[in-house]
């Protein structure tokens, strides 16, 4: 009898044994939630702003602050050039070209014969070769519609007309319902030999609110220079290699003569992207606007007052930006701040003190506590360095965000606040035991 339990003891132990060494092998996810962790809601606010739609986001983590017709199709004129410079920069990304390659002025770009106050334009003409970033740069700066048309017609794929691949990168930033005929974004009638013969003159591109603040946001995250290009005073491209023209931006004209004139309580900064103006469009505006405070915003009105006004449009943007500081408040969350209460069992539970690896901004109504909840992090670490990227945390919030944020924007990454190694293999059978 005593020999019977003498092996269901010794067969007892083996068992936990056995669990105790498949524990150590096993990779797993180590999630921590916080005790007494409760979660907020926001909800988008009900912009006021006298615009056909409009949308203020985050610009980091594409939280959606305030919304007005977000959702709905409407004409979007040169907003169309950020769709071209998605495609001239996943071109960049994927080394099929460079900022220097040489692109060709072909007739279909040449727009030398028009009035360039009716339509923006360079001095450029069929024969001409600009660099790929000159004709970015004042397709942005100055909105010059013979770039965006060089452009467009450079980066279709062999095979494939322009409409077709905007329409291809309208697909990969998945912009259901949205409609593109041309990389300027004219009307199909004023497209010239860019003109769609099968759709109507009045065919014009269309996307909403929330679609134009995805490519802004797909944009910075590509090129985040466009900040700072945004800002430029004047722009230069070369017509011979020694010859070389500079003009004032739309930026220039923005900063002398309208802002002086707009009502900005808050000191609200326009860094510039994209304007857009059409009779169909109306005055409209795509912008990354930034607070006193550093937060930074995406912001989209469309159809803010009549196609040739210079001011509606940049006051509407103002005016969202400041509803939204108005009734919301932002909570910020720093690079190398600890996150107290929370440890995660790394290198077989040893417990590490966890820390922020980066800046993000959460929204939430004014008045409220904002928490970091469900850490998530990789436990099979042999050896950990200091600030090392171990995994993820989120806000405790329920919040909208743009269609298709990544999970990763919704979260902070987090990485180990000390250096260590995984203990041998004794100690670790023991913990797993104990």
């Amino acid at each position: 009898m005593k020999r019977n339990q003498t092996k269901l003891i010794i067969a007892g132990v083996v068992i936990l044994l056995i669990g105790a060494i498949v524990g150590l092998s096993t990779t797993k996810k180590d999630v921590s939630k916080p005790t007494n962790v409760k979660h907020v809601t926001y909800k988008p606010i009900n912009l006021s702003v006298n615009a056909t739609s409009a949308v203020v986001i985050d610009a980091k983590t594409g939280q959606v602050l305030g919304v007005k017709n977000a959702d709905k199709q409407v004409s979007i004129a040169s907003q169309t050039k950020m769709l071209t410079a998605y495609g001239v920069l996943q071109g960049i990304k994927s080394g099929k070209i460079k900022w220097t390659t040489k692109v060709p002025i072909t007739s279909k770009s040449d727009l030398s014969d028009q009035d360039s106050h009716l339509f923006s334009h360079i001095a450029v003409k069929a024969g001409d070769k600009l660099s790929v970033k000159e004709l970015y740069d004042v397709m942005f700066a100055n909105s010059a519609n013979d770039a965006a048309f060089a452009l467009g017609e450079f980066m279709t794929p062999k095979g494939k007309t322009t409409q077709q691949a905007l329409q291809m990168w309208a697909k990969s930033l998945h912009l259901t319902g949205s409609q593109w005929y041309n990389s300027a974004g004219q009307v199909n009638g004023d497209a010239f030999e860019n003109q769609i013969k099968s759709a109507p003159k009045t065919a014009a591109n269309h996307a909403t609110a929330k679609q134009l603040a995805m490519i802004a946001k797909a944009d910075l995250a590509l090129d985040p220079t466009l900040r700072k290009l945004s800002e430029k005073l004047t722009v230069s491209y070369h017509l011979t290699p020694s010859y070389v023209v500079t003009d004032k931006t739309d930026y220039w004209q923005l900063m002398t003569q309208t802002m002086p004139k707009l009502s900005n309580p808050n000191k609200l900064v326009i860094e510039g992207l994209k304007t857009g103006s059409t009779p169909e469009s109306g005055a409209a505006f795509t912008g990354i606007i930034k607070d006193q405070n550093g937060h930074e915003f995406i912001t989209v009105v469309n159809g803010a007052g009549d196609y040739m006004d210079e001011k509606t449009r940049y006051q509407a943007t103002l005016d969202v930006v400041n509803e939204v500081l108005a009734k919301k408040q932002g909570h910020t969350f720093t690079s190398n701040q600890t996150i107290q209460n929370i440890k995660f069992k790394a290198l077989k539970k040893t417990e590490v003190p966890v820390k922020l690896a980066e800046t993000k901004t959460f929204w939430t109504s004014k008045k409220t506590q904002l928490k970091l909840s469900n850490l998530s992090v990789n436990t099979k670490l042999a050896k950990l360095n200091k600030n090392q990227t171990i995994g993820y945390i989120s806000p405790a919030l329920d919040a909208q965000y743009l269609p298709y944020t990544s999970k990763t924007d919704k979260q902070l990454i987090v990485k180990s606040g000390v250096k260590g190694t995984q203990a041998n293999w004794f100690v670790r059978l023991w913990r797993n035991l104990f």
